[in-house]
């Protein structure tokens, strides 16, 4: 996903990007025997968090997204970091936001959203962006929902990602999109002023179900479990 070009420019045109990994890379090795081994790392999974000036937490985009989503919600939260730091309590305004937004995805209704009220000469100004929280309508264009993703093929061949991950990456940004962010901004009402720190373990566990405290990241009874072609003892 971070490879993909239009993302990279994306995220260095409009944020400070930063990569932190929050354990090592489990690697699982297959003996087949006759000297053949083959290892290979096990895939873990990401969360994309979105940072004030001051380190503290603003949103959270969980897991892996398909890359027009992606860039989509990026774009609004590059927003929601202007429009938390405009006049009025900072809190409040998190807070509202992060209530509405969940309310909506409960309700299964458009989500409220963001959208640049500067003129165009000041849009072109990164500094002057002026962000405004406007009601979700049935037909906004943006932000793409995640019902839609599907209309996006054409964008995705345009990215280089071919039919079977897209397909993929669509059911992989449908549950990040229903599911986990209702999750996310359910704890983001309740706590502001957080940096990432605080929440990774709370967010891995609970939201992403790959817990770091886990040595076997949810695959114990899998891998240490009773083998599965073993006689039944009598």
């Amino acid at each position: 996903m971070f490879s993909n070009s239009q993302v990279a420019a994306l995220i260095n045109r409009w944020f400070e990007p930063a990569w932190e990994s929050v354990r090592d890379v489990p690697t699982i090795s297959v003996d087949f025997g006759h000297g053949l081994t083959v290892t290979r790392t096990l895939h873990g999974n990401i969360a994309t968090w979105v940072c004030d000036s001051h380190g503290e937490v603003l949103d959270v985009l969980p897991g892996i997204y398909e890359p027009v989503t992606y860039m989509s919600r990026l774009d609004q939260l590059r927003l929601l970091a202007n429009y938390a730091e405009q006049p009025a309590s900072k809190k409040d305004r998190l807070r509202v936001y992060h209530q509405d937004q969940a309310t909506a995805l409960r309700e299964k209704q458009p989500a409220p959203r963001f959208v640049n009220s500067a003129g165009i000469a000041k849009a072109m100004i990164e500094r002057n962006t002026l962000a405004v929280l406007v009601p979700g309508f049935p037909d906004s264009p943006e932000p793409k929902s995640a019902a839609r993703v599907p209309a996006a093929a054409g964008a995705e061949r345009e990215l280089g990602i071919d039919k079977e991950l897209s397909s993929r990456l669509i059911e992989d940004t449908r549950i990040n999109e229903r599911q986990r962010r209702l999750q996310i901004h359910d704890k983001l009402v309740s706590v502001q002023g957080v940096r990432p720190v605080e929440l990774t373990r709370w967010l891995y566990r609970e939201v992403l179900h790959s817990d770091l405290d886990d040595p076997y990241l949810g695959l114990g009874d899998v891998l240490l479990g009773k083998y599965p072609f073993a006689r039944e003892e009598r």
